[in-house]
C-alpha cells in the first residue's frame, strides 16, 4: 500500500497499464447501446430527411463517333494538334486525335457559344461566363474510350429535357468549330483554294483596271488575231504551271517526297514548264508576237497578255476550288452520332438508399466512439488520479476567474 502511494497509483492505473481487454470493450459498448442506439437512429432520420428533400437530378447522355481520317489526313491532322489547339485557346499540347476531340468540346470558344445558347448565366445563376465554364465542367462530363474511339458526353440537370439538349448541343457545337478550324484535309485544302481563289481575283480586277485606264488614256489599239491566239496560249499553260505548283504546295503537309501522287504532280509541272519555253521560244525577253508589233501597241499587247494570262490563272483557281469542294463533301460526316440524347426517365443521382446507408454508418461510428469516451471518462473519474485530471483539466478550459 505505501508502495502505491508513494509512487500515485491505484489498482485502476494498474488495470489500465495491463491494456485494452476486449470483453471491456464490449461489456461497454453494452452499457451505452441505448446511446449508440439513439444516435444511429437519428443519423438514419436526418439521412432519410435529407435525401426526400434532394433535388433529383438527370443525366443525358450521347455517344460519338469522331471523323475516320484517311492516313495521310490522319499524320496531317497529328501534324497540327497543337496548332489547332491554340487557336481553338486550350493552352497545352494535346496528344492524340481523340484528346483533341475532347479538348475543343471544353474550349472556351464551345462554352461561350452554349452559354449565350442556352442563357447559362441566368440558368445557374452566375455573373460571367468562367462562372459558367466552370459550372459546365462540373456537370458535364466528356470522355473517349481509346479502345472504341468513341466520345461520350454526359450532362447532368433537375430537368431532363435540358439535360439531353445540352449533351446534344455539344455535339452540335463541335461541328461548328471544327469547320471553322478546318480539321480534315479536304477542308484545309478547300480552305487553301478559297484563299488562292481571292488572291487570283485581286490580280484579275488590278489587269481588267489597267486595261480600262489604258483606254480612257487613247483608246486601246487592236491586237490581231494571231497575237491573240500566241498570248492565249502562252497564258493558259503559265496559268496551268501555276495551278499545278499551287497544288502541289497544298498536297505537301500531307506527303513525303516519296509518295507517288506527289511525283506524278512533279512530272506534270515539269512538263507544263518545258511546254511553256517551246511556245515562247524558250527566250525570257520579248516574245515573237511582241517583236512584230508596233511601237505604239506594244504596251496594249503587255496589258492584253497580262488580262488574258490573269484570267486563266482565276479559271484554274476555281477549278481547283471546285474539286476541294468535291473531295470534302465525299468525306464521312464529320461527326456522326452514335446515340443521340433523349430525355431520361430516371434519376441518376442522388441514390437514396445510398444516403440513408451511409448515415446510419456515421451515426452508428459516432455512437460508438462517444461509448468508448463516456466509460473513459467514468474510468478516469473512478480513481483519484482521474479525478484530479479531471478536475485540472476543467480549471484549464474555464473561463471563469477564479
Amino acid at each position: 500500500m505505501m508502495n502505491q502511494e508513494a509512487t500515485g497509483t491505484g489498482p485502476g492505473d494498474s488495470e489500465l497499464d495491463e491494456g485494452i481487454d476486449l470483453w471491456d470493450l464490449l461489456i461497454g459498448l453494452g452499457e451505452e447501446k441505448g446511446l449508440i442506439l439513439l444516435l444511429t437512429g437519428a443519423f438514419a432520420a436526418i439521412g432519410l430527411a435529407v435525401a426526400l428533400r434532394s433535388t433529383p437530378i438527370f443525366t443525358g447522355r450521347t455517344l460519338m463517333m469522331p471523323p475516320q481520317q484517311s492516313q495521310g489526313a490522319s499524320a496531317a491532322l497529328s501534324a497540327s494538334l497543337g496548332a489547332l489547339a491554340g487557336a481553338a485557346g486550350l493552352g497545352g499540347a494535346v496528344k492524340s486525335t481523340d484528346d483533341l476531340y475532347v479538348a475543343l468540346m471544353r474550349s472556351e470558344a464551345v462554352a461561350l457559344n452554349l452559354s449565350e445558347r442556352f442563357k447559362l448565366k441566368d440558368r445557374y445563376q452566375v455573373e460571367t461566363h468562367d462562372d459558367v465554364k466552370r459550372r459546365l465542367n462540373t456537370v458535364v462530363r466528356i470522355s473517349a474510350d481509346k479502345k472504341s474511339s468513341l466520345i461520350s458526353v454526359e450532362a447532368d440537370d433537375k430537368d431532363p429535357k435540358f439535360a439531353a439538349e445540352l449533351a446534344n448541343a455539344y455535339v452540335s457545337e463541335l461541328r461548328v468549330l471544327m469547320g471553322r478550324l478546318a480539321v480534315t484535309e479536304a477542308q484545309q485544302k478547300r480552305a487553301f483554294f478559297e484563299s488562292q481563289v481571292f488572291k487570283a481575283k485581286d490580280e484579275l480586277v488590278k489587269a481588267e483596271m489597267a486595261v480600262k485606264q489604258s483606254q480612257e488614256r487613247g483608246g486601246l489599239v487592236s491586237v490581231d488575231a494571231q497575237t491573240q491566239s500566241t498570248i492565249g496560249a502562252s497564258a493558259q499553260l503559265r496559268a496551268l504551271v501555276v495551278a499545278k505548283e499551287v497544288q502541289i504546295q497544298a498536297a505537301r503537309p500531307y506527303s513525303g517526297p516519296e509518295n507517288p501522287e506527289l511525283r506524278r504532280m512533279l512530272s506534270e509541272l515539269s512538263s507544263l514548264k518545258g511546254q511553256l519555253e517551246r511556245l515562247e521560244g524558250g527566250s525570257a525577253g520579248a516574245r515573237p508576237a511582241e517583236i512584230s508589233a508596233s511601237a505604239d501597241s506594244l504596251g496594249n499587247v503587255r496589258l492584253y497578255r497580262e488580262l488574258k494570262y490573269q484570267e486563266a490563272i482565276f479559271g484554274a483557281m476555281v477549278q481547283q476550288l471546285q474539286l476541294a469542294r468535291v473531295e470534302e463533301s465525299k468525306e464521312a460526316p464529320l461527326i456522326q452520332q452514335v446515340d443521340v440524347a433523349r430525355p431520361p426517365e430516371r434519376k441518376s443521382k442522388p441514390s437514396r438508399a445510398s444516403i440513408v446507408m451511409w448515415a446510419t454508418v456515421a451515426g452508428l461510428l459516432i455512437g460508438i466512439l462517444v461509448a468508448f469516451l463516456r466509460r473513459a471518462l467514468r474510468n478516469a473519474m473512478a480513481t483519484p488520479t482521474g479525478a484530479m485530471r479531471m478536475q485540472a483539466f476543467g480549471k484549464a478550459w474555464s473561463f471563469r476567474k477564479g
